[in-house]
């Protein structure tokens, strides 16, 4: 695996057609527009292939991190998407992001910490239920969270993270490896195989 694009605020330069997908979404969320606006939705980039998932999981905690040092200063509408060039089709893009962005996700809902992500190609309707641009790379999707708006998404697929946003104060600063594993941890990698054992992904349809 290896970085691409460190970090832009134009999509562009990642893949063309991140523009439209990055308007389309601005039509639905009322805070992407404002923080494209204001610099503070940046993108970047990295080529992976399968089996370098726990690689994508400590790039996608690293990016994590900063987001919360980020967010310190510029608030809730700081953001930061992470495309992962390199899966052929939306089935093989799944294989690789799944796991990842699972356990980012359940490490960081304490600290009100929202990752997403989406599959190349990927169909899916918003909470309307209007058609959603299908994105034309795979990428992963780092926000604050906001229980009042994205609780009834979450209740809906993950109710297990939904119940610890819920209930999560504002960003204290911990170290969320050491929050769940009770010590340091020099390499995210290297603990990426025990963090699956520990957070199951749940075995429904909804949550693949």
């Amino acid at each position: 695996m290896h970085c691409v694009v460190s970090a832009t605020a134009d999509p562009a330069e990642i893949h063309p057609g991140l523009v439209a997908h990055q308007q389309d979404m601005i039509a639905r969320c009322p805070y992407l527009g404002p923080s494209v606006q204001r610099g503070l939705t940046l993108w970047s980039a990295y080529q992976a292939a399968p089996g370098e998932q726990a690689d994508l999981f400590a790039m996608l905690l690293g990016h994590a991190e900063e987001l919360r040092v980020a967010r310190r200063s510029t608030g809730i509408l700081a953001c930061r998407n992470i495309a992962v060039l390199g899966p052929k089709d939306q089935e093989e893009a799944r294989r690789l992001l799944q796991w990842p962005a699972w356990l980012a996700r359940n490490l960081y809902a304490p600290v009100r910490l929202m990752v997403g992500r989406f599959w190349t190609g990927v169909e899916l309707t918003d909470s309307r239920g209007r058609a959603m641009l299908p994105p034309p790379v795979a990428f992963f999707s780092l926000r604050t969270a906001i229980p009042s708006r994205d609780g009834l998404f979450l209740a809906e697929k993950v109710p297990q993270v939904m119940e610890v946003l819920a209930q999560a104060p504002p960003d204290d600063g911990r170290d969320v490896l050491r929050s769940v594993l009770g010590h340091e941890v020099a390499d995210p990698a290297a603990v990426y195989h025990h963090l699956k054992a520990r957070f199951p992904v749940p075995d429904t349809p909804r949550a693949r």
